[in-house]
């Protein structure tokens, strides 16, 4: 537990019982004052500061806007329309609180086009010098000069260095999907952040009415379905369109944005007023839509650190310089160079095909033998053979007397340069090829990059697993249309019989499956008796029994899908991730490439494994260039750059990341490039990604992962409800004392009771904390080993099940005991009852508990909570969405939902408690840069570093006690009270001694960049560096606050 010395200043009202054991190294140094009279008032107060001047801002302008000019003025920048008086130019909007939108001519590429805004005195509307001239540069990447963008707080001669009084006054800006519209606001872009905050309206909606994909899904299909209406009128769509229907009752007209979309600049300036109306109605529609969110979202999240970590989220910055240009050049041509080199591969693999067109040995090949062989010949004239007259003999004789130079070979061959005139004026593509390769080349009149040869032959074509002879499990794969990718299993060795497929030359490669039938009563039964054991329902045994022709001889990862080829072979489908009842259609697809490592999908010679090896490497480029190719790159003038910076030949600039704060219905920020971006891969081209962001000189990255979080939400709520004590539950204490090493935490224990990687077992667990049920886990099991049967993965995931969840039982209420034991009965034995007796389950039971599992305690608390009528966050009080509280839908369906909901909306509320503690000890010292999941980053100046490594540690050690005190445990485990360590980094890699080689980066960035390892630094470590023991290392302006 916490040491006296930091528990004193953590849990200042409560008393520490020294006389116990310790067993780590107690921590010992000086953290900020805290505000008020315990932690819990510590961030009611924080959170207050630090939103009251924006909150106060939004409720102003709530109170009314001005009416929109019914006439716009086409000029360069901003105008200023007042009612009553007369249009102005102005350098930027003078209000503080503003509904903002923007619009972008898309032929012209990202910079804004257009852009109105309304305050509570004045409507603006600012105009690009590219309206005025009707002209637009073609778009040949999206880099951009800050001029290019909109000012909101500055005018020319502001350089973005030392900001004014103005540029650091709070400031709100309002805007539907707002992160698009931040992106072309020129101040953004500066290093030092100003004091303009972001309320999305769109984040705002999907926190009081969000959906889950499902119910997305219904929405967008428009059919009836009865159970769903229950939540259709309150929710709706995230776009402004169906958002403003839902909120306000109007509609609003959307046909103008076509000449954004498909037009060019003239066509906006030859429609200026239409195009600027309809601008201004977004804003107008935006601010309706305010004036009913707002106030609903302070009610259903009340507590100020909810709406202030919004804000802090909504400035996510990430630096980047001339490396960014280079990063992008470099995994393009490793990309072109490995593409290439796999064409040409697979090219020779096609022409070594073709041979087997000679003596028809393609009937004998077990993968091509169903492949389109029939040729095309040259096609040719009619021609009519004439004798030559007595004066043609002639005039040859006299022609070759006069040419005493012929060539004697050319009068040889004569006759064949003559037979082109017998050709057809259509000539026919490769004559005397197959018809399957004819489909991979083209004709030489098709491109002046024409190339002979299959040069359209690719990995995502057909025919590329056939050429590179793929196996499944050592089964020849095979496709069907209906069916998709699977592999041939012979069951016949009747070699004798005439058909196409070549059963001999399957048999010689695939063993014929052999099973010992029924022969052996005894055997058989101890079999049937072992597979009732394995937990497998009896109709779904009978139903896999009689579906299975193989009667259990085949034990693979196909699914077998009663098909017979030529009756000599079954086709059992490749198993898909997504489930049974999906085909596979690419085998050599990113889902797959993996499997090939793992030889159960394999090929038969080292050109097919080279291949295999190529396409893994490009899968990661090809899937995400065009998002990275996407990102609207601003870069600085050297007037925006601190001296140190302006070196010639050295560009600076920064990406402002369009990320939308509360994506999700569990209020989870969402970005499509950064936030999914991988970790660097030797395998994976461009996957060096995160680490292009980098620090200018004199500056620093700083951030932490936090370890284990969501597994410690989820097991602190079971600890807390179980015992009001840390590591209670078996949950609880693995996620405390589990060592990886040792093989005593959660994830090493269920991968060796269960019998499967560590690895898989993480991703199963969590899955599991998620509220996914049985069905999925076995899915999953299945998709990370593909060679485990149906049954095992039944079986294995109903053990891991068993072990960690328990079992769900059910009591009877008191009014039924005298007629019924009063004992725990299982679901099935509930349902009996109940129907016995005429009543529901839910009027003779309590809701279900589960028991007798390491995670029962937490199931039940995490079930408890989502089965609220109003379910809330247990640190934040956060209300779920209208469209999945339990009043709206009353049923069990959505449950699992909600389950996921409590934690990962428990993670949120970690992640502002986190931004809003920092902000707190930092001040402006610190530029949020990107949260990852459960990392965070911070762009730090370098003389203060190590205060922000150890602010980290402290705002973990804080955060963790605020949610542990609102669960009425007052005091802490140290060995979650700090983080493992924190990242002292000049790049956004995920760890500083990760040197992110990779085939675009093959040198690594300390030799081909010159980027050093940075620092991991533990609690100690920072206390250290940081002089936190010996000096007051925080700001002297907490000496006076407490």
């Amino acid at each position: 537990m916490l040491s006296k010395a930091i528990y004193d200043q953590v849990f200042i009202e409560g008393y520490k019982d020294v006389m116990k054991v310790i067993f780590k190294k107690d921590v010992d140094f000086k953290i900020p004052p805290l505000r008020g009279k315990n932690i819990e008032e510590h961030f009611e107060i924080i959170g207050e500061e630090q939103l009251k001047p924006y909150r106060n801002l939004i409720l102003s302008l709530l109170e009314d806007i001005p009416e929109a000019p019914k006439t716009w003025i086409m000029q360069t920048g901003w105008t200023r329309y007042v009612p009553g008086s007369k249009p102005q130019m102005v350098s930027y909007p003078l209000e503080e609180a503003l509904v903002f939108d923007v619009e972008v001519c898309m032929m012209a590429g990202k910079a804004p086009t257009l852009a109105t805004a309304v305050s509570n005195k004045a409507w603006y509307a600012w105009v690009s010098p590219s309206v005025i001239d009707g002209t637009s540069k073609p778009v040949t990447s999206h880099q951009y000069p800050l001029t290019s963008l909109i000012p909101m707080e500055s005018n020319l001669k502001d350089d973005g260095l030392n900001l004014n009084e103005y540029q650091l006054k709070p400031k709100v800006i309002i805007g539907h999907n707002v992160s698009f519209d931040r992106a072309k606001i020129k101040e953004q872009y500066w290093i030092t952040k100003t004091g303009t905050r972001f309320i999305d309206t769109m984040s705002l909606h999907v926190c009081i009415s969000g959906l889950t994909s499902y119910q997305r899904a219904v929405l967008k299909s428009e059919k009836f379905v009865e159970e769903d209406e229950s939540w259709k009128n309150c929710s709706s769509l995230n776009n402004l369109v169906d958002v403003y229907k839902l909120y306000c009752g109007k509609t609003i007209k959307k046909d103008t944005r076509d000449i954004f979309i498909e037009g060019t600049m003239s066509d906006i300036k030859e429609n200026f007023q239409k195009v600027m109306n309809y601008c201004s109605s977004d804003v107008i529609a935006t601010y309706e839509v305010l004036k009913e969110l707002f106030p609903m979202f302070l009610e259903r999240f009340p507590h100020p650190v909810t709406l202030a970590g919004m804000l802090e989220l909504s400035t996510a910055y990430l630096p980047i310089n001339s490396n960014w240009p280079r990063y992008i050049t470099e995994s393009e041509q490793a990309y072109e160079d490995l593409e290439s080199e796999g064409k040409i591969l697979l090219a020779r693999r096609a022409d070594h095909a073709c041979q087997l067109l000679h003596d028809d040995k393609y009937k004998e090949d077990v993968w091509m033998w169903d492949q389109d062989w029939t040729v095309k010949n040259i096609k040719t004239k009619n021609v009519v053979v004439r004798k030559k007259n007595k004066k043609q003999v002639e005039e040859y004789v006299i022609k070759k007397e006069e040419d005493e130079e012929i060539d004697p070979l050319e009068e040889k061959f004569q006759y064949l340069w003559e037979t082109k005139e017998n050709l057809s004026r259509i000539k026919t593509l490769l004559p005397g090829y197959p018809n399957w390769y004819r489909k991979l080349c083209t004709k030489p009149a098709s491109s002046p990059l024409w190339v002979p040869g299959p040069s359209q032959i690719s990995t995502a074509m057909q025919i590329t697993p056939k050429l590179l002879s793929l196996t499944w499990e050592g089964y020849p794969l095979h496709y069907i249309r209906e069916k998709g990718w699977g592999f041939l299993v012979p069951f016949s060795d009747q070699i004798d019989e005439q058909r196409r497929l070549p059963l001999k030359q399957l048999l010689d490669k695939c063993p014929l499956l052999i099973n010992k039938g029924g022969g052996d009563s005894l055997e058989a039964l101890q079999n049937i008796s072992k597979s009732v054991q394995e937990h497998l329902m009896k109709k779904e045994y009978y139903a896999r029994l009689k579906q299975d022709k193989t009667s259990g001889a085949y034990k693979g990862a196909g699914i077998w899908c009663n098909t017979e080829i030529e009756n000599c072979c079954w086709f059992f489908k490749l198993p898909h991730k997504d489930g049974a009842s999906y085909n596979v259609g690419n085998p050599l697809a990113k889902d797959f490439l993996n499997k090939f490592s793992e030889n159960v999908l394999a090929g038969d010679t080292e050109s097919a494994e080279q291949v295999l090896s190529i396409a893994r490497k490009l899968s990661y480029w090809r899937n995400n260039r065009d998002r990275i190719l996407d990102q609207m790159v601003v870069w600085l003038n050297e007037e925006n750059l601190p001296k140190e910076l302006q070196e010639k030949g050295y560009a600076y600039g920064a990406i402002v990341p369009q990320l939308v704060v509360c994506g999700t219905l569990t209020r989870r920020a969402v970005e499509p490039t950064w936030m999914t971006a991988s970790n660097a891969h030797k395998e994976r081209i461009g996957s060096e990604l995160r680490a292009m962001v980098q620090a200018p000189p004199g500056y620093n990255i700083v951030g932490a992962d936090v370890d284990s979080q969501e597994l410690w939400i989820a097991a602190v709520l079971g600890d807390a409800r179980h015992a009001t004590l840390h590591g209670a539950t078996p949950f609880g204490w693995m996620t405390l004392s589990g060592n990886k090493s040792a093989g005593t935490d959660m994830h090493s224990v269920t991968a060796k009771a269960v019998g499967i990687s560590r690895d898989h077992a993480k991703v199963i667990n969590y899955a599991r904390i998620y509220g996914a049920g049985q069905n999925f886990a076995e899915r999953l099991l299945k998709q990370f080993n593909p060679s485990m049967s149906e049954i095992e993965a039944r079986s294995k995931a109903q053990k891991m099940f068993t072990l960690t969840k328990g079992k769900r039982i059910y009591y009877l209420k008191p009014e039924y005991l005298l007629d019924f034991a009063n004992q725990p009965y299982t679901k099935w034995q509930a349902f009996e009852i109940s129907k016995a007796y005429g009543k529901t389950m839910e009027e003779m039971f309590y809701k279900p508990k589960w028991v007798g599992g390491t995670e029962s305690a937490m199931f039940n608390r995490l079930e408890e909570i989502a089965n609220n009528e109003t379910p809330c966050t247990p640190f934040l009080n956060g209300r779920l969405s209208k469209a999945l509280e339990p009043k709206s839908i009353s049923d069990d369906r959505y449950l699992p939902t909600r389950v996921n909901w409590v934690v990962q909306s428990g993670a949120a509320d970690f992640l502002h408690l986190m931004l809003v503690c920092m902000r707190w000890i930092l001040g402006d010292k610190v530029r949020f840069c990107l949260s990852f999941h459960d990392e965070v980053r911070y762009l730090v100046s370098e003389q203060y570093k190590y205060q922000a490594a150890l602010a980290l540690h402290v705002t973990n050690l804080l955060t963790r006690s605020f949610c542990s005190y609102r669960l009425g445990l007052n005091d802490l485990p140290q060995s979650v009270a700090f983080f493992s360590s924190v990242e002292v980094d000049k790049v956004l890699r995920k760890e500083s001694r990760q040197d992110c080689i990779t085939p675009s980066n093959p040198h690594g960035l300390n030799k081909g960049y010159g980027i050093e390892n940075g620092e991991a630094l533990d609690i100690f470590e920072a206390i250290e560096k940081a002089g936190g023991k010996y000096t007051c290392w925080y700001d002297s302006r907490f000496e006076n606050k407490r």
